[in-house]
């Protein structure tokens, strides 16, 4: 992976973060569909929480200072 891929993607608001690895993760054709959907399902949810205050965003630079 390109190092330039991911800081760009870091400068993004989390919730857009959030989108765009669910966009990924949509994008693997090799997984078999009800793991696919699986994960869709808990990337909703956990943006779902996070939009209803039931959880926090962690900032992935301050975790590994």
């Amino acid at each position: 992976m390109e190092n330039r891929l991911l800081e760009e993607a870091l400068k993004m608001p989390p919730s857009e973060r959030v989108a765009l690895a669910e966009l990924i993760l949509a994008s693997i054709d090799h997984e078999e569909e009800g793991i696919r959907q699986a994960w869709i399902g808990e990337v909703q949810d956990r943006m779902r929480a996070v939009r209803e205050g039931k959880s926090r965003l962690l900032d992935f630079q301050d975790l590994y200072k």
